[in-house]
């Protein structure tokens, strides 16, 4: 067992304090560690843990029955004994360095939150799509220029964040993913917003904001449930009547145009009656 001395005080204060009072939750998210310390191995009974990692270990020990992991740190590389975390729920591998995320992360079948934001990742593996047990997946602020196709087989996903990467297209697999109900792909490079986002039936909130896209498809005003649309700062021309068509928008967002894309006489006139598309309309001046 490591000796503590080459621990920080602090975290061996926690790990003890863990101990005497059997905890399933262990937090060093605050502590830099150059390894996983060896004495992590007498809590069997911990369930959630939390690491600031400045390197890769080589094993995480016994402890298998975790069910929520968080690696913060400077980590360039994942080990491959993650792989064998087969009862994680949650995965948080957010502000690190990664570069890519290995194909076993598709082993981890029993996952329903993966987070992997504020990385340097430029794809996402295939196996992911192996992943069905997910409702949430983060992966904004990479520098994702593609997504898999198999991303389509998450059919079980209600919040998709995409936001802040390189992404000048959507596989129309995305359309199977019926389940959805926040999307969001702020300041990437789209030039056109896919067909198969109309099949996205229970979206509440599309965020395609800071892109580059120049119209919208029409299978957009299937999505009736639709209550927050965030497009400003794209390259509109027109806006479509059919937006007039989602009768439950609170909040509509198509400012930062130059010069401002044309409003049709239907939504002229629903402006006239109705103080929220005035107020939707008047973002337009923005």
């Amino acid at each position: 067992m490591t000796d503590d001395k080459k621990l920080p005080r602090a975290a061996v204060l926690r790990i003890n304090k863990c101990l005497r009072n059997e905890s399933d939750t262990l937090d060093l998210s605050h502590i830099p560690l150059e390894t996983v310390p060896e004495q992590l191995r007498e809590l069997t009974g911990l369930r959630e843990l939390r690491l600031y990692l400045t390197g890769i270990p080589e094993s995480l020990g016994d402890l298998t029955p975790l069910t929520h992991l968080r690696l913060d740190g400077e980590l360039t590389g994942l080990p491959g004994w993650l792989g064998d975390l087969t009862t994680l729920t949650e995965l948080r591998l957010d502000g690190n360095r990664l570069t890519e995320i290995p194909d076993w992360l598709g082993n981890l079948t029993a996952l329903t939150h993966l987070q992997l934001s504020k990385n340097r990742l430029t794809r996402l593996p295939d196996s992911i799509g192996d992943l069905t047990a997910l409702t949430r997946l983060y992966a904004w602020n990479n520098q994702l220029t593609r997504l898999p196709d198999s991303l389509g087989n998450l059919t079980a996903l209600n919040d998709l964040g995409l936001d802040d990467n390189r992404l000048t297209e959507i596989p129309d697999s995305l359309g199977n993913l019926t389940a959805l109900t926040r999307f969001t792909l702020r300041t990437n490079q789209l030039t056109e917003a896919p067909e198969c986002l109309g099949n996205l039936s229970a979206l509440y909130l599309l965020a395609l904001s800071s892109n580059e896209l120049t119209g919208l498809p029409d299978s957009l005003g299937n999505l009736t449930g639709l209550k927050y649309l965030y497009l400003r700062h794209n390259r509109l021309t027109d806006l479509p009547e059919w937006l007039g068509d989602l009768t439950d928008l609170k909040q509509l967002d198509v400012s930062g145009h130059r010069p401002p894309p044309t409003v049709p006489d239907s939504l002229r006139r629903l402006a006239r009656t109705s103080s929220r598309w005035r107020r939707f309309l008047a973002t337009l001046n923005q």
